[in-house]
């Protein structure tokens, strides 16, 4: 997208001046005009700022990724069309900030015609592809303010937990790298005085100590390896995540992790059941709102299952009977839901269901942040124990060759 400053007469006579984010001139022109505006110039801007990596001026923070849902579902939610809503955030925000370019952006695309979930779409670094799925499924079913209010509470509780173990780590964290630092001191400048002293006095190295001595030599005759090879193996890793039976394998790996994987399936079936009960509230059919919840969770796993759940769906079996084997899927819930198809009332079942997910997810919310501190804890203890270790042994050794 390119900004664009422009002066233009409004339909009353009044002139006026603003920017605009566009593809192309004729398209800020033909924004302008669906506004009431007539131009009566426009010329690109070029500064400084553009020649920015598109992925740092279009990141936003959480907190106002969440206030531009709140603020967007009130408005819809009081009867304005999305481009009005649009509009009103635009005029409410700062144009020069990323999230008042995001804003302005979504807005003129939302103007040309596009619906706002592929709007949202082509700004991925701002919204996830759960969310953009959830703002779908609300485009479909005719109550995007409810799906938009839900989302905002999901981002909210993802956000608040997120907040908290960045808290409950920063001790941990800043100790972990003052032991490194030490750690590249001591085989720096003091475990080879030792080492020396112990080769000439004939007595052999621990091994903590000769493990520690070969870090330190590799990394002094070579000391451009270690960033390097840290380096490829992230990249490898990023690269493999995007070949998709390897992202799927990963996915079904974090689901049946002890505890983080609990968590990750509460939260994710949380979003699916609440967002099918909307959808089956809004007269869309039972398949086609398995189809359009796929894509509110980010886990490729579970939207593997989701989709043979549709297929199973459309072949004529019943909900039950498509739940009645799905692994992620706690046997609790499972009988929930088939009680309620059988009864009818599927619908309020699924919102029953997805408070417990709720609640559970936030039990192991609290038990994730209470046990992150400890376990970082018991890391940097073990750190400080192996250099401590590899310090001491050769002063002993030392002191019993002088003996």
């Amino acid at each position: 997208m390119k900004m664009f400053s422009y002066r233009a007469r409004t339909t009353d006579g009044a002139k006026l001046c603003g920017t605009i984010a566009a593809e192309s001139a004729p398209v800020a022109v033909r924004t302008l005009a669906a506004e009431g505006k007539t131009v009566l110039h426009i010329r690109e801007q070029r500064t400084f700022s553009l020649a920015l990596p598109l992925w740092l001026r279009g990141r936003i923070a959480a907190e106002e990724r969440i206030a531009f849902l709140h603020e967007l579902a009130a408005l819809l939610g009081a009867g304005l069309p999305i481009h009005e809503a649009l509009a009103h955030l635009r005029a409410g925000t700062d144009e020069s900030s990323a999230y008042g370019q995001l804003i302005v952006v979504i807005h003129a695309e939302v103007l040309r015609g596009l619906p706002l979930s592929q709007a949202m779409e082509m700004h991925a670094e701002a919204f996830p592809p759960s969310l953009v799925g959830m703002v779908r499924a609300g485009e479909e079913s005719g109550r995007l303010d409810v799906i938009l209010h839900e989302a905002a509470a999901v981002l909210t509780e993802a956000h608040v937990l997120r907040e908290s173990l960045r808290g409950a780590l920063a001790y941990p964290l800043f100790l972990l790298a003052a032991t490194i630092f030490s750690l590249l001191l001591v085989t720096t400048f003091i475990l080879p005085v030792f080492a020396a002293l112990l080769r000439d006095l004939g007595t052999e190295l621990p091994v903590p100590t000769q493990l520690l001595l070969t870090l330190s030599d590799g990394a002094a005759a070579h000391p451009y390896l270690l960033p390097v090879t840290a380096a490829g193996i992230f990249l490898a890793a990023v690269l493999a995540l995007r070949v998709p039976s390897l992202r799927l394998l990963a996915d079904g790996c974090f689901l049946r992790l002890p505890v983080l994987g609990t968590f990750l399936r509460f939260a994710a079936w949380q979003m699916i059941l609440r967002t099918l009960a909307i959808l089956l509230h809004s007269g869309i059919r039972l398949d086609r709102g398995v189809d359009l919840v796929r894509s509110v969770t980010g886990n490729r796993a579970l939207a593997h299952r989701l989709a043979r759940m549709e297929q199973s769906l459309v072949e004529g079996r019943t909900f039950a009977q498509v739940i009645a084997h799905e692994p992620y899927l706690p046997a609790l819930l499972r009988g929930m839901l088939a009680a309620g198809e059988a009864a009818g009332d599927l619908e309020r079942l699924l919102q029953h269901a997805a408070d417990y997910c709720r609640r559970r997810a936030d039990v192991y919310a609290a038990r994730i942040e209470a046990l992150a501190e400890p376990t970082a804890i018991v890391l940097v203890a073990f750190v400080i124990f192996f250099v401590v270790l590899s310090v001491l042994l050769p002063i002993f050794d030392t002191m019993d060759a002088l003996v």
